[in-house]
């Protein structure tokens, strides 16, 4: 299982290569902003605007805060891109030759999986230390608060990994682009099922009072105070996302 781990992470060499570079173009980037809000022509800006009454305290706040949500997520997303390894073992032909491998099936599955999480564990470690650095740095978010945001969108990242690899599974070798199209449809509808009531009364609203109220920064603090939510929702979902295409995988007589 080792080995068939080692193999994927080499399928993603290039990836790995660019995923350096970003990661110093974040830390960089972030450095000089969180500088700037606190010394420089953004912490002026903002004070601008907090004496033109444009906004709250809070607003200018929360719009710090979202900025950086933004330098925490991109290092989860740049290794985003697991079908890569998926059309490396079909243009190899690996896949034709995998059930031959003296691996039983799971194991081979859960290699593949185990892949696919260490590459955003290396994600949430590089966010370990952002987010070290953020918080010494600024009041704008506090450790915890920028951790919950790491786990938060790790959890949800991993959702739509772990749908990818079952679309993979399900489709075979190079229907890799179908595969990232039904895992965004099955999350985004996920999505709006777990707050269909809350659509529904903003609907109702907007059409019996033409008009519609919203709390504009109320997903920021259920992004910073709610992670375990997603966390939750990430576990259940990658077991059942091995537990189907394990069983799609033994019907294909262990072609992985």
């Amino acid at each position: 299982m080792k080995g068939l781990i080692i193999k994927d992470i080499m399928c993603l060499k290039k990836q790995l290569r660019t995923f350096s570079f970003v990661l110093l173009g974040v830390f960089v980037l972030a450095l000089m902003y969180v500088l700037s809000a606190r010394f420089g022509n953004i912490a002026k800006a903002g004070a601008d605007m907090l004496l033109d009454n444009d906004l709250t305290a809070v607003d200018v706040k929360n719009i710090g805060s979202f900025v950086l949500l933004i330098f925490m997520i991109i290092p989860l997303s740049a290794v985003l891109d697991m079908t890569v390894i998926f059309n490396a073992d079909g243009e190899a032909g690996f896949n034709r030759i995998s059930s031959s491998i003296p691996l039983s099936v799971p194991k081979r599955l859960l290699a593949r999986f185990l892949t696919i999480y260490a590459l955003f564990g290396i994600g949430i470690v590089v966010d370990t230390v952002l987010a070290i650095m953020i918080s010494s740095l600024t009041d704008m978010m506090t450790f915890g608060e920028l951790m919950g945001t790491v786990v938060f969108f790790a959890s949800f990242l991993s959702i739509y990994g772990a749908l990818v690899v079952f679309f993979n599974i399900l489709l075979g070798y190079g229907k890799d682009q179908y595969c990232q199209v039904f895992a965004i449809l099955v999350t985004v509808l996920a999505v709006v099922l777990l707050n269909l009531k809350k659509l529904i009364v903003v609907w109702k609203v907007a059409v019996l009072e033409k008009e519609i109220e919203l709390n504009v920064w109320g997903w920021l603090d259920y992004i910073k105070t709610k992670a375990w939510v997603v966390l939750i929702a990430a576990v259940l979902v990658s077991a059942i996302s091995y537990g189907l295409s394990l069983y799609i995988a033994e019907r294909k007589r262990g072609v992985i």
